[in-house]
């Protein structure tokens, strides 16, 4: 009896853990296999319909993808029989993602290698203690919570200055005859990877205008892309600067002036800088 409750404290540290040297071999294991088999999804030549049930013409792919197959059901069965609450875990985020990872091998068209690509990139950040850039992933979302409402206006300026400039180079095309520009939502088309740089090609102005307004959306595109970078810097800034000021002992509040003496908020007395 205590053996076999050894055992399981043994594998629970393994598998459920990554502060121990078994643990994190275990996870890195687990995120080698990910890496492997994406690989394999890289260089499969229908990567579409390709599954578990339905093998390639490449023996090693095949062969990769079922020794992955069974290490995330190894994986899988394992923490369902070592949590625990297993019918908690079953239904909880993390199972579903290692559920659906084993599941999804047997159909088509979906591919389980992403799922746990990304939501599994947590345990090698927790095992490499690469966690300090979660603070830096925080200051991060800070910033586009704060910024969000301006972002937001900003993108829906931009989407109606793009509705406007699309129906001038209609207008304007509209003039030649061998206009490529047909309906309105075609200049919006042209407008939006004109304006984002991209260049496709695929909708070009044949007339003087025409280009003229291209140049000018062109030019208005490399403002239009750095302001987004500007709000998310300066909010970013703000939140660092709340982040490191004095907290008060009294109310709890941060981010008081680097010379204040006495809480903006409830007017007690600061802690002294040392």
């Amino acid at each position: 009896m205590d053996k076999d409750r050894s055992l399981r404290q043994r594998l629970q540290a393994t598998v459920l853990e990554a502060s121990t040297v078994a643990g994190k071999t275990y996870n890195v294991a687990i995120f080698g296999a990910i890496l492997l088999s994406v690989l394999a999804l890289l260089l499969e030549p229908d990567p579409l319909g390709n599954s578990a049930l339905r093998q390639t013409n490449v023996p090693w792919i095949d062969l990769v993808q079922n020794v992955c197959l069974a290490v995330f059901a190894a994986d899988f069965v394992l923490h369902l029989a070592l949590v625990e609450r297993p019918r908690r875990y079953l239904f909880s985020f993390t199972g579903l993602i290692d559920a659906s990872a084993v599941l999804f091998f047997f159909v088509p068209q979906v591919r389980s290698e992403l799922l746990l690509w990304v939501f599994k990139f947590g345990r090698i950040l927790r095992v490499f203690k690469l966690l300090k850039f979660i603070d830096e992933a925080r200051v991060l979302g800070q910033a586009l919570r704060g910024s969000a409402r301006t972002i937001c206006v900003y993108l829906f300026f931009v989407f109606l200055l793009q509705v406007v400039l699309g129906y001038f180079i209609f207008v304007i095309e509209s003039s030649n005859p061998e206009s490529q520009f047909q309906t309105v939502s075609n200049g919006v088309y042209w407008a939006i990877v004109t304006m984002t740089t991209v260049g496709y090609g695929d909708l070009v102005p044949q007339t003087a205008l025409g280009r003229l307004l291209a140049s000018i959306v062109m030019m208005l595109g490399f403002g239009i892309i750095a302001i987004p970078t500007g709000l998310l810097t300066v909010s970013g800034v703000r939140h660092q600067k709340k982040q490191r000021g004095p907290i008060c002992s009294s109310c709890g509040r941060q981010g008081h002036r680097d010379d204040a003496l006495h809480c903006d908020q409830c007017g007690a007395s600061l802690p002294a800088r040392v």
